[in-house]
């Protein structure tokens, strides 16, 4: 990676430039791990559900067919 570093006048670095392809492949993977980790906060959400259905805190949970429609 050819990174450039931009120093203001006492040194401190303040931003960085990177070439483009490398901006590009930096930003699929951060969208990638975005989905990823909004796939993972539905995953626990409908896990912490499911506890509070068998604790009797919760009434009835939706179906599967409940939960694809909400996307």
């Amino acid at each position: 990676m050819s990174v450039q570093y931009i120093t203001d006048e006492e040194g401190k670095q303040t931003a960085v430039i990177i070439p483009i392809e490398e901006w590009k492949q930096l930003k699929a993977e951060h969208e990638k791990l975005r989905n990823k980790l909004e796939v993972l906060g539905g995953l626990q959400e409908a896990l912490k559900e499911v506890q509070e259905i068998k604790q009797g805190k919760r009434k009835k949970g939706r179906t599967l067919g409940e939960f694809l429609n909400e996307m």
